[in-house]
């Protein structure tokens, strides 16, 4: 067998646990058909509560980012309104011109997320809460921990309505099993139409293990039902550049894992992207206070979240550290933000952290990245 999992044992058992998994989680959400849509756009945010300083940079690019046909934003919150109260009203008089409207997880929704401490169910969940109050005919899914700029936004979604896509992405999702040449449209940024998202059942929007073509498929959010409801023509993709989004890619997937499994050396090469949405937020101090902490600390036990969470960065290499550098340089660029000596300082405590020598900490960067760099280094 080919694709994700190489033997037929392994994938039927890694099918009766998803199976299993989307029988607990099928009763956790519902929502009713969207018959008639009004005209025009809504984003929809699944907020990570205990990374609440992301939503700050969030929105700030994504409001900037705005266009006509944008009418609202939902942020779904992965907790109780007992448990992290956010106010839409202060939000949008923070950000006047929007209407920007929250939703918590219920109780029960809250209890059973928590219990699983699973990245993917999280996303799943926080989505579908926050589908169940669109009203516009096309929504925009959201990443967290996405930073979009410019007019590209603009731009994708008159090609969306031009094209009469069903589902728009930035790329073909490949990975996982999944080949380019199957056109299924990856979920981050991804424009839908959400009278058929809502059409469906909330469960069916989950993660799926499934076969094609004697591959062993493990299916992300909506991949499955886009493979087997949509034909090739429904779906489309129109790709972003550094330069249009900074997205660190499973940021907060593996800051909920090192909740669910703190110290474990485990995949985190997002993680020094923390502080940087921090700053962005706000918080002068989060790149001076990442750097304390890996200087403090060991390469097990490092706060980069500044919540107390510790994170192993065993798994951390040279290229990974210069990619986020390379991002945060690049968000600061796109923001008209200047040099920035906390950024550098915290750049050298990321190398220093994990025994990269100075002659050989180098990156791709642009002469506008570089130069930026040089500045905050004089």
């Amino acid at each position: 067998m080919q694709g994700k999992h190489k033997s037929i044992a392994k994938h039927t058992l890694a099918w009766l646990y998803r199976e299993n998994l989307r029988r607990k989680l099928a009763p956790a959400v519902s929502w009713t058909p969207l018959l008639n849509p009004k005209p025009g756009c809504t984003a929809i945010i699944g907020m990570c509560s205990r990374l609440p300083f992301v939503l700050g940079a969030n929105l700030r690019c994504l409001i900037a980012a705005r266009w006509p046909e944008l009418r609202r934003i939902v942020i779904a919150v992965d907790a109780t309104q007992e448990a992290f109260p956010l106010n839409a009203r202060e939000l949008s008089a923070a950000h006047p011109g929007i209407d920007i409207k929250v939703v918590h997880y219920s109780q029960a929704q809250s209890a059973l997320a928590e219990r699983l401490k699973l990245p993917f169910v999280y996303a799943w969940m926080s989505w579908c809460v926050a589908l169940a109050e669109v009203q516009t005919e096309d929504v925009l899914i959201h990443d967290y921990d996405a930073l979009v700029f410019g007019s590209t936004l603009h731009l994708r979604y008159e090609e969306f309505v031009r094209s009469k896509s069903t589902i728009q992405g930035v790329s073909w999702y490949q990975v996982n099993g999944i080949h380019e040449s199957d056109q299924l449209s990856t979920t981050f940024e991804a424009f839908v139409k959400a009278a058929w998202l809502r059409g469906l059942e909330p469960i069916s929007l989950f993660n799926k293990i499934g076969t094609k073509d004697g591959r062993s498929l493990d299916y992300d959010t909506t991949l499955y039902i886009q493979d087997r409801l949509l034909r090739p023509s429904q779906r489309s993709r129109m790709p972003m550049t550094l330069d249009e989004m900074v997205h660190p890619s499973q940021m907060i997937h593996q800051y909920t894992m090192f909740r669910k499994m703190p110290g474990h050396p485990l995949p985190c090469f997002s993680m020094p992207m923390l502080p940087l949405f921090a700053m962005l937020s706000g918080d002068s101090l989060a790149f001076s206070r990442a750097t304390q902490s890996l200087r403090l600390g060991d390469r097990s036990r490092v706060d980069l979240g500044g919540n107390g969470t510790p994170m192993n960065l065993q798994q951390l290499g040279a290229p990974q550290v210069s990619w986020s550098i390379k991002q945060m340089v690049q968000a600061m660029l796109a923001l008209g933000i200047g040099p920035s000596q906390d950024l550098v300082q915290y750049a050298a405590a990321l190398y220093d952290h994990i025994g990269v020598p100075a002659d050989a900490r180098k990156g791709d960067f642009t002469p506008e990245q570089s130069d930026w760099l040089l500045r905050s280094a004089a």
